[in-house]
């Protein structure tokens, strides 16, 4: 057992024998379901798909609202995008192998991807398949690779090398997306099989999640799926998918139905025993699983946590963790434009409960995530949908204030230091790849490999960078030489040269 999940466990017993006892309770369905609608429209949620599960049975299940502004209803089968719940699964395929002794998850990873370097302050050597699946490797996000550049994974395996550690391994979680895309890619070296190739063989087939894809591409024609929505322009609008229909990510590309993921619960409730009886996952890979791996600091952490008030917060092989109410609670998000997802457990008392939507910066999932794991009496438990709401309300105010800031603060009536045409070409940075900023008619565009971006003139040699308009915009920097050229742009985090024209 890892010192972390000692610590943990000494904290948890303690709480457990100071934590009165719990109330047992039956799950009200008709107070239940008018929670989902109230939340539903205190959201603005088209449609979204809910599933609890009491001692291992699914006692609610249905869907609410619709699929897309044709007005197809949602239901217990339709399909939405699971995101990073994704990689629970992917944690389990890895645990499939340990199972079978090809690997443990103590191995260096470098033992299975001898083409891949880590940066020399990384500490290469001691970067194992635990860390990856623990974000504990203490390298910063890389997601504009695959989120911005469409690189291709190995091209981000031949970069990594640049990537500067923000953190010593094992001393901080930090989320990074690419190592779930490593762990896919070290299945495959070991089963000739792509990671959602072999959950389907090994994982979801047997457990007759039927329902469930590797990618949105793989859905077959005719199957209903949902369509994203955002705030656009003050109201609910349909906005495009957020990645290519095809990209196999294992860090977030799978679909799924909410009839699939209760069975995928069940499967975990039941220590990694199907329904019929047939064990996939080993006893101790189901509680390496859970085990803790490394501890959470506030700031990295959800910001329900405001509510819930743990007193530990922790993540393991795709899990987050807390305690609530004298119990642990195993939980993961998912997030795409549009799209948003959450799955939690209570395996000590055989709940669990899914919320799949179709309306991005909703965190409805959240709410109704407490509502389900509160065993108070009624009359008792919080508010979670005021709540929650009022959190996240007061996140959003704070982020018009600063943008409010910045429009007083700006200079106005200010000229560029060169001509507008001589911003425009192609800027290089080694980590990140080159992007291009360019012209389309009068408006400006910034060009990474998957999306263009909306460039205007802020004050100064500083612009307003914009993806979409349900996104908050960023800036760019450009930088001057002596010789009154451009030379650099600081957008995105990083600093881009620009390149000479040819």
């Amino acid at each position: 057992m890892s010192r972390t999940a000692l610590l943990i466990g000494t904290a948890l017993v303690g709480l457990l024998l100071s934590t009165a006892q719990a109330v047992a309770r039956d799950v009200d369905v008709e107070r239940f379901t008018a929670i989902v609608e109230e939340g539903k429209e205190l959201w603005q949620v088209p449609g979204l798909a809910v599933a609890l599960i009491e001692d291992g049975n699914v006692v609610f299940q249905r869907g609410f609202g619709m699929t897309a502004d044709d007005g197809s209803a949602v239901d217990e089968h339709t399909l939405f995008s699971n995101a990073s719940t994704t990689k629970a699964m992917v944690s389990a395929g890895v645990l499939m192998l340990v199972d079978e002794g090809k690997l443990t998850l103590d191995d260096p990873v470098i033992d299975y991807l001898p083409e891949l370097h880590f940066h020399r302050d990384a500490q290469p050597q001691q970067v194992t398949v635990r860390d990856l699946l623990a974000h504990r490797t203490g390298l910063p996000s890389t997601d504009f690779w695959t989120f911005r550049q469409l690189m291709p994974l190995e091209e981000q395996v031949r970069k990594m090398r640049l990537v500067a550690p923000a953190a010593a391994p094992r001393t901080r979680l930090i989320y990074q997306n690419t190592m779930y895309e490593l762990a896919g890619m070290i299945i495959q070296r070991l089963t000739g099989q792509r990671w959602d190739q072999f959950l389907r063989q090994r994982l979801w087939s047997p457990l007759g999640m039927d329902e469930t894809y590797g990618t949105r591409g793989q859905i077959p024609e005719g199957k209903a799926l949902v369509t994203p929505h955002d705030i656009v322009d003050g109201k609910v609008q349909a906005i495009p998918y957020d990645l290519p229909p095809n990209l196999e990510d294992a860090a977030g590309s799978a679909w799924s139905s909410v009839h699939d993921m209760s069975i995928w619960a069940q499967f975990l409730l039941n220590g990694g025993i199907a329904s019929n009886g047939e064990r996939i996952l080993s006893e101790e890979s189901i509680a390496a699983m859970f085990e803790p791996a490394q501890l959470v600091s506030a700031d990295d952490y959800y910001p329900s946590a405001e509510l819930t008030k743990p007193n530990w917060r922790s993540y393991a092989l795709g899990w987050y963790q807390q305690d609530f109410q004298g119990r642990k609670i195993d939980y993961h998000t998912g997030t795409l434009d549009g799209l948003v997802a959450i799955i939690g457990l209570d395996r000590a008392e055989q709940r669990a409960v899914i919320v799949l939507q179709n309306m991005g910066g909703s965190e409805l999932r959240h709410a109704l995530l407490w509502e389900a794991m509160d065993k108070r009496e009624v009359t008792a438990r919080t508010d979670w949908l005021q709540g929650v709401f009022d959190i996240y309300a007061a996140r959003d105010a704070k982020r018009a204030e600063r943008w409010a800031g910045l429009e007083k603060s700006r200079l106005k009536r200010t000229r560029t230091s060169v001509d507008m045409d001589d911003y425009l070409g192609t800027y290089s940075n080694a980590v990140l790849g080159e992007v291009r900023l360019m012209r389309r008619g009068r408006d400006l565009i910034l060009k990474t490999g998957m999306y263009e971006y909306d460039v205007s003139h802020w004050h100064l040699d500083t612009f307003l960078v914009n993806y979409v308009a349900w996104s908050s915009g960023t800036f760019a920097d450009f930088g001057i030489d002596p010789h009154g050229k451009v030379a650099t742009m600081e957008v995105f985090g990083q600093t881009f040269e620009k390149l000479a024209e040819q």
